[in-house]
């Protein structure tokens, strides 16, 4: 898997750093194929059917069109399960806002708490033990609700209404935690790479007569697996990162007023 520091690079940094690797990769099976050991097998291999590096290809592009279509869904659920939580935080503050007492100001003030732990935690969502904070916030708010809104036939009929909005943002928030930990394997990683590795080797085969030929087939090969390698990694992690969704809309919901 690659390191988390790269998914903070920006766009052009991360493209390079796979276009560098993977080029690495296919100039040392080039240059490999020209040493004497392996150029009597490389041209022998170059009678291989043309059968065998369409299958290569067809197989990683599989790989590689099922793994972006999976990151990009896993983005767009993140996305939506923010703009969930902010939702219900803005219709808890509507219904606060319309309850009678003392508690109201206690009320805004946890909420605004839990948005501002959240975006405290927010590079660390990933694990495990990074949202202690925010879920303390949201007890306070759980008990906050069911001791502040007992008296009165207003707050009675409002806490049914704030509890409900609670458990919204509590499944919105959970979906948002999960999200961050759906991220790609090392095992789907390791399979994208084996393919394209043997994509490399094939087609390096495939040339092996024409050295020209072949450097040219590579660097178009090299190019086209970087792209598809640096789509999957830009979309990867939904919550950190160049394109990573902020908490801005939580934060927001949390200082601003009613639900629209």
């Amino acid at each position: 898997m690659p390191p988390d520091f790269v998914y903070a690079w920006p766009e052009a940094g991360m493209f390079l750093l796979i276009l560098a690797v993977t080029g690495f990769v296919a100039a040392l099976v080039h240059f490999s194929i020209e040493r004497k050991p392996l150029r009597h097998l490389s041209q022998k291999a170059a009678d291989l059917s043309p059968a065998i590096p369409t299958l290569c290809g067809t197989l990683f592009v599989l790989s590689v069109t099922f793994l972006a279509n999976s990151v990009w869904q896993s983005e767009q659920r993140a996305r939506e399960a923010v703009q969930e939580e902010a939702r219900n935080i803005r219709v808890i503050r509507t219904y606060v806002g319309a309850m009678a007492g003392s508690s109201q100001d206690s009320l805004m003030w946890i909420i605004s708490n839990y948005a501002k732990a959240v975006a405290r935690e927010w590079p660390h969502m990933a694990q495990t033990d990074a949202n202690a904070a925010s879920e303390t916030e949201l007890a306070a708010i759980y008990t906050s609700t069911l001791l502040g809104l007992a008296e009165g036939e207003q707050n009675r009929l409002l806490q049914q209404r704030v509890l409900s909005a609670l458990d919204a943002l509590s499944s919105a928030r959970q979906q948002r935690l999960t999200m961050a930990r759906d991220v790609v394997s090392g095992g789907q990683w390791f399979l994208v790479s084996t393919l394209a590795l043997l994509l490399i080797v094939v087609i390096s085969l495939a040339h092996g007569r024409f050295p020209a030929a072949r450097f040219l087939a590579l660097g178009v090969v090299t190019i086209a697996i970087s792209v598809a390698l640096f789509v999957i990694l830009a979309h990867d992690r939904p919550f950190i990162g160049y394109l990573a969704v902020a908490p801005d809309a939580i934060v927001e919901a949390a200082s601003n007023g009613p639900a629209r």
